[in-house]
């Protein structure tokens, strides 16, 4: 939220993407709460009443609906603000925004869970007037904060070769448990508060249970959803895998064209990432690509994961926003789970050995990279060995 105040003054559109649940409604309501002033207005376009608004044919009628609820638009007044939550329920909403931007003095907070209506249908409508922040489930770190357990990171210590050379034994103890928490059960606020477990597994249940009932049927018209699940319990078992779509389309015997369909439609709300290969003179690019789940809470509910690719999934959320990710492949097929802004190797392991530290010497060397260490989830003192829970 530090980096979205910065622009709290400014005249642009500031736009929030993410999954749904993931907490942007809750960041809106923040800044709403903080303005200083009466003219604002909250508007939340899952309400079918509240959309009608913006299905009127008239630009200015919109507008003067704004003036009813309570919005002063005359030159005299204050800067309006206007919040509006879930914006890809209206899909004429653009071109409205873009209207009454340019002829009013507001400032609009937006919010969405479809990236592909967010990145398309807003960066055609508001090129100029815009800045989009994507939110994400929480990291190690902000999970931490919400169990309110500080997380004490003395100065200078924030960099990898600095987390690197300065583990401590006395960390596996505070904060091991916690992240076996956080990689089974995921990162979504309201999951992470949740006290018990059953309640845990039971928001999830509710939180994937809402994607299907709202945003599946709001940017798809597939003939069978069903297909769509079976989808979502195969990759939940090629986590930190690279796909096959021939396989899985035999698996689901649908069209490769469907199957592309899917995890489009996956991608744009958030659901799953796909993360391509780093190219380099020892290997050459593959089109297929690794899959990760944004949620691995999400994707325990939805299927079985393997012990290591879980792990390999929640240092994922750890770094996924924060730094370009790739991953890399040797021609012999040996791999770096993780290249961070193609200059720095990260390799998972449960328990990090010398071995894993050699051969992920090799591959770094092959691929051009000389930085690298391999991410822990058992702690030792091995050189160039980063704890998970410390990332």
């Amino acid at each position: 939220m530090p980096e979205i105040a910065k622009y709290m003054d400014s005249r642009q559109v500031i736009v929030l993407t993410g999954m749904r649940r993931v907490g942007k409604t809750s960041v809106m309501r923040h800044f709403y709460k903080q303005l200083q002033t009466s003219n604002k207005v909250f508007l939340d376009l899952e309400d079918a009443l509240v959309r009608d608004i913006f299905t009127l044919k008239s630009y200015e009628d919109v507008a003067r609906s704004l003036e009813e609820r309570g919005i002063d638009l005359t030159k005299k007044a204050s800067r309006a603000y206007v919040f509006l939550d879930e914006v890809q329920f209206s899909p004429n909403l653009p071109s409205i925004v873009k209207y009454l931007y340019d002829k009013y003095n507001i400032k609009f907070f937006l919010s969405g869970s479809s990236s592909y209506y967010i990145k398309n249908h807003f960066t055609e409508s508001l090129a100029g007037r815009k800045y989009i922040f994507e939110l994400y489930p929480l990291t190690f770190r902000e999970f931490l904060d919400f169990k309110e357990v500080k997380k004490v990171i003395p100065e200078g210590e924030d960099t990898l070769s600095q987390l690197s050379a300065n583990k401590r034994k006395v960390h596996e103890s505070a904060y091991k448990e916690l992240y076996s928490q956080y990689i089974r059960y995921g990162g979504f606020p309201e999951v992470v508060l949740a006290a018990r477990q059953e309640e845990k597994k039971k928001r999830l249940h509710d939180i994937i249970n809402s994607y299907f009932q709202k945003d599946v049927t709001t940017f798809a018209d597939f003939e069978d959803i069903a297909k769509l699940r079976d989808l979502l319990k195969l990759l939940t078992q090629r986590v930190g895998q690279r796909l096959n779509i021939d396989v899985l389309a035999n698996a689901l015997k649908i069209s490769r064209k469907k199957v592309y369909q899917y995890l489009e439609l996956l991608k744009m709300t958030y659901v799953i990432d796909l993360l391509a290969q780093k190219s380099s003179l020892d290997n050459s690019v593959s089109s297929a690509k690794k899959v990760y789940f944004r949620d691995t809470g999400l994707a325990n509910i939805l299927g079985s994961i393997a012990e290591g690719s879980q792990l390999e999934n929640s240092v994922y959320m750890n770094l996924v926003g924060r730094h370009e990710l790739s991953y890399y492949q040797t021609s012999s097929g040996g791999e770096i789970d993780f290249v961070l802004n193609e200059e720095v190797g990260l390799e998972v392991k449960n328990t990090a050995t010398k071995r894993d530290v050699a051969n992920l010497k090799k591959r770094a060397n092959s691929a051009g990279i000389e930085e690298y260490y391999v991410v822990s989830n058992t702690f030792t003192d091995l050189d160039k060995a980063i704890m998970a829970w410390d990332l």
